[in-house]
């Protein structure tokens, strides 16, 4: 999934050019690090990227090796449920009985050779099987910007070296104490946003559990070879996410603890977390100037030489597009800043 608009990282990312196309860790961009991470052990004439056509160039740039047969174009942002479902029928038109890796193109992961083995034995898992499949990640922190998902650690299955566990509810974002809670129990991970499903499994638990969303599948799949009436469906599918449309619903659902570093770079907190830090806790590159300040992070992307003086926890982001000056603790409210610039 290619698609996002990546406004969180305002003023390097926009709507032209989002996040998922920067080299934001590393010389690499993120989609090009997530194309590497997967031909580990998925063929490439099996990877398959979906976005809104507007990104293709932006796509064949970072990734030299895609076929762009197997671009699938999105018509226009409707969030991930819509999206998946037309994946979905891109896919099964040419494998019907295809198992499907999901994963967004803007995560970082580190232990790729773990991740490799965890994903290949959940699409060996889900074969035959109407399940999906999700990796929860360990929380180290009451983090109140991701979802939760409650499983029962009691009950394990195991394919090969990697242990499921029965999924018991998806939980939305908490607030502070409620997450506190979540990490004491034990049984609480991180919902990751990378699922694993069999084609034919996904459809019948969408029947099964979204009645809007499955009468969506029929509509899409029954006028797929008529783009221009694809289009007009599309643009009237009320956009959802795929963890209020289906995954909070099902309950033919297992999860594995990711035993790899993951971190979704959801936001310029995210990058400063990865990022090497000095004595001070400060991130800056070598044409910024720190003097007496703590826990800050400069990135620029142009020549001139940025200097920050006695602050502490101030976020300073400067590219071509703009300047922005934050507090760590309020950079969530970014997205502000772009409705006031579209007005």
């Amino acid at each position: 999934m290619a698609g996002g608009q990546g406004t969180r990282f305002w003023p390097w990312s926009t709507e032209d050019k989002p996040k998922q196309f920067l080299n934001v860790i590393g010389n690499s961009s993120l989609i090009n690090l997530t194309f590497k991470r997967l031909i580990k052990f998925i063929k490439p004439e099996n990877i398959f990227i979906v976005a809104d056509k507007k990104y293709l160039n932006l796509i064949k740039d970072s990734i030299k090796e895609f076929k762009v047969s197997n671009f699938i174009d999105e018509p226009e942002p409707k969030n991930t449920a819509p999206c998946l479902i037309l994946s979905n029928i891109f896919v099964s038109r040419i494998n019907e009985n295809a198992n499907v890796l999901v994963v967004p193109a803007d995560h970082y992961i580190l232990d790729e050779d773990v991740f490799a083995e965890q994903f290949s034995d959940s699409l060996e898992r889900v074969f035959g099987r109407d399940v999906i499949i999700t990796s929860g990640i360990k929380p180290n922190i009451p983090h109140t910007g991701y979802g939760y998902i409650k499983f029962d650690k009691k009950v394990i299955n195991r394919q090969n070296k990697t242990e499921f566990f029965n999924v018991i509810e998806f939980k939305e974002k908490p607030d502070f104490k409620t997450a506190e809670s979540y990490v004491r129990s034990g049984n609480y991970y991180w919902n990751s946003g990378m699922f694993v499903y069999n084609v034919n499994g996904f459809k019948k638990l969408l029947k099964k559990y979204s009645d809007y969303y499955f009468e969506v599948y029929e509509k899409l799949e029954k006028n797929y070879e008529n783009y221009q009436k694809l289009k007009e469906i599309y643009s009237e599918i009320k956009p959802e996410s795929i963890d209020y449309a289906l995954m909070e619903k099902v309950k033919e659902m297992e999860l594995f603890e990711a035993k790899f570093r993951w971190s979704d770079v959801g936001s310029w907190t995210s990058v400063y977390e990865l990022k090497e830090k000095d004595d001070n806790g400060n991130v800056a590159d070598n044409n910024s100037i720190i003097i007496n300040s703590k826990n800050s992070f400069i990135f620029s992307t142009e020549s001139k030489p940025i200097a920050i003086i006695d602050l502490k926890g101030i976020f300073v982001i400067n590219t071509e597009n703009g300047i922005l000056v934050s507090k760590r603790d309020s950079l969530q409210r970014v997205k502000e800043v772009i409705k006031k610039i579209k007005k």
